[in-house]
């Protein structure tokens, strides 16, 4: 979580405070709707992929499947399944008939990947050191499909061992519902929230309705005893 940062430039008038605190109530209890929305998340899997191994399908929402298969020394990756659309993350060159699969870093936001494609051949990694997860390391799939409700984005977390080897695992994966963001890395919206709380005494904080009202009552308590201290020690 970003540490808060204390801004002691900015001042509001008393009636303002109250204003806008009243306007953040409001506004929190009309977005009852949207708070209700999640970022759907696999868990632990550490499934392991070896050279010569067998394929594996993993479910998301509905009948959308997350796969991965094994095809003449080649790993591949593909979203099949979804009603309406299946794509993926993809990198901008092309190995052995199929785009290769981009590799996002942790934070990337899904929906800002530049290409997406179809297709049931997604590049992965081979035992020749190419593709976007041959060198080792973490990485992360980016993928978008629809059921009919619309777009959802998701990722999926791979971990490679590199030094040509066609192997990897599954670490875990994760994807939102339509219409929400998600980065790579992201388990829950709740961290979003978190991370988006801006600095203290600022407008935005007053959005948040009661802890804006909270925030005023200290601000005024804090001012009146600084007041009437003050006003002992004057002649």
């Amino acid at each position: 979580m970003k540490k808060l940062r204390q801004n002691s430039s900015f001042s509001v008038s008393n009636p303002r405070w109250f204003a806008y605190a009243a306007a953040g109530a409001a506004s929190a209890l009309g977005g009852t709707q949207s708070a209700e929305a999640e970022i759907h998340y696999s868990g632990v899997i550490n499934r392991p992929f070896q050279y010569e191994g067998r394929s594996g399908v993993f479910p998301i929402a509905h009948s959308a499947r997350l796969r991965f298969r094994f095809f003449t020394y080649t790993w591949d990756f593909a979203i099949s399944g979804a009603a309406v659309s299946n794509r993926w993350c993809a990198f901008t060159t092309q190995r052995y008939g199929g785009r290769e699969v981009a590799r996002l870093s942790e934070g990337a936001v899904i929906s800002n990947c530049s290409v997406f494609v179809s297709g049931t051949r997604g590049f992965l990694l081979n035992s020749y050191g190419y593709g976007q997860f041959a060198k080792g390391g973490s990485g992360f799939i980016g993928f978008r499909f629809n059921n009919g409700a619309g777009v959802q984005y998701g990722w999926a977390r791979l971990q490679s061992k590199g030094h040509y080897e066609a192997a990897f695992k599954l670490v875990d994966y994760a994807w939102a519902d339509p219409g929400e963001s998600i980065s790579a890395g992201q388990t829950s919206l709740a961290r979003d929230q978190a991370e988006a709380i801006p600095d203290q005494g600022s407008l935005g904080l007053l959005a948040l309705g009661g802890a804006g009202l909270i925030t005023w009552r200290r601000r005024r308590t804090k001012t009146d005893s600084e007041s009437l201290t003050r006003a002992s020690r004057s002649p």
